[in-house]
């Protein structure tokens, strides 16, 4: 077995839960995403200590395409600031989100991204549309696992 056979992937688990205006559930979801080239590479460097290499912001848009590694952005992107970083278990990072009543309103919403703060994509999930309107909120969690 080769080393590179034993070299744990960074992975990732996109958490979502939708609210109506009254706070009330609407539905939630939770699916694996994918680390895109750009994620790796910044991965690199932000254990280097370069600064825009850090996750900040999460990105919403509208192209349904099965992600690829070769991927660098989220189409027509609505970008919300992460609100705070949380280390729910050992090697696990959750960076937490809202996508307010009024962020993406009107857009069918089929990709997340996670972005660094030099904006560079650092994982996408795709999912079937989310119509999003000024009535919804979403609530994410987005872990990635070293």
């Amino acid at each position: 077995m080769k080393v590179v056979d034993k070299i744990k992937r960074i992975s990732g688990t996109l958490h979502l839960t939708a609210y109506d205006a009254h706070g009330v559930e609407l539905w939630s979801d939770t699916a694996h995403n994918l680390i895109v080239a750009t994620g790796y590479n910044a991965t690199a460097e932000a254990l280097a200590g370069v600064e825009g290499a850090r996750i900040q912001k999460i990105a919403v848009g509208a192209n349904g395409t099965a992600p690829q590694a070769t991927d660098t952005e989220i189409t027509g992107a609505e970008v919300v600031n992460i609100t705070n970083v949380e280390y729910p278990a050992p090697a696990t990072v959750r960076f937490n989100f809202m996508i307010d009543y009024g962020v993406a309103v009107g857009m069918p919403i089929r990709e997340f991204g996670l972005l660094t703060a030099d904006g560079r994509l650092f994982s996408r999930k795709t999912r079937e549309a989310i119509d999003k309107t000024e009535h919804m909120s979403i609530v994410g969690a987005w872990d990635i696992h070293m």
